[in-house]
């Protein structure tokens, strides 16, 4: 979307004619006049929180609703897919084999790319199904020790396990052990605007989460005026993802 588009749409979810402090006569007119007026201050603080609505987005949508491209054609880069082997290298943006981890080990564990934000599904190329994001392990769990313990059941592949390590770059922890897996999973978008007085600079929405997007972004403008309409257009986001929480 075009960042006059989502001006205007933002406006037009809370009937900006409404709101006194706006001042304004056409919920169309969205100029960018450097904040000096009321019209211009709304424009700055829509603009300055795309990044805050989109990363929320990305953070409690189902990822169905993260797929796809925008409007314009522009790939949101949300959903990242990629492979890694014991022997893939650490960088910053795809995921990597912690350095000096064997790969005959009962298990892998890997570094995830560093704007990771959740996964959806990993899967080594032995093993007979996928881990799904929603149910990885937590590193203090039993079923977590349970792995380690020999008198335990060890995960197979008609079993396998993945568990999500907590750390300033998250990891991966994937049982039993293969010589390569797939993965996809849910990285933070680029939404800086580099040109905020540039009405056609393009930010790149998933059409399906575009409704939650605009609406949480009109939750953020309300909040910041102290306006208490802000908590319905927090419901509505949230009932346009599916949920109720979060």
């Amino acid at each position: 979307m075009k960042i006059n588009e989502i001006i205007k749409a933002v406006r037009w979810c809370i009937d900006e004619e409404a709101v006194n402090v706006a001042n304004l006569v056409n919920a169309s007119a969205y100029d960018f006049d450097g904040g000096k007026t009321d019209t211009g201050l709304m424009n700055h603080i829509i603009v300055s929180k795309i990044g805050d609505a989109l990363r929320w987005v990305c953070l409690y949508a189902p990822a169905e609703l993260l797929t796809g491209t925008d409007t314009g054609g522009s790939d949101t880069g949300i959903v990242y897919e990629g492979s890694i082997t014991p022997s893939s290298s650490v960088n910053d943006n795809q995921a990597g084999v912690i350095d000096g981890a064997p790969s005959s080990v009962a298990s892998n564990r890997f570094v995830l790319p560093a704007n990771f934000i959740k996964l959806i599904r990993v899967r080594g190329n032995t093993w007979h199904r996928a881990v799904s994001g929603k149910t990885l392990i937590a590193e203090d769990s039993d079923d977590y020790l349970k792995l380690h313990d020999p008198t335990s059941a060890y995960a197979t592949a008609d079993r396998p396990q993945a568990a999500l390590i907590e750390k300033a770059r998250k990891e991966l922890e994937c049982w039993p052990s293969a010589e390569k897996f797939e993965f996809t999973c849910i990285v933070s978008p680029l939404t800086v605007v580099a040109d905020p007085s540039n009405e056609n600079e393009t930010v790149a929405i998933p059409p399906l989460a575009k409704t939650s997007f605009i609406y949480y972004l009109a939750y953020l403008l309300l909040s910041a005026y102290n306006d208490a309409r802000a908590t319905n257009m927090l419901a509505i986001a949230k009932m346009n993802l599916g949920r109720t929480e979060g």
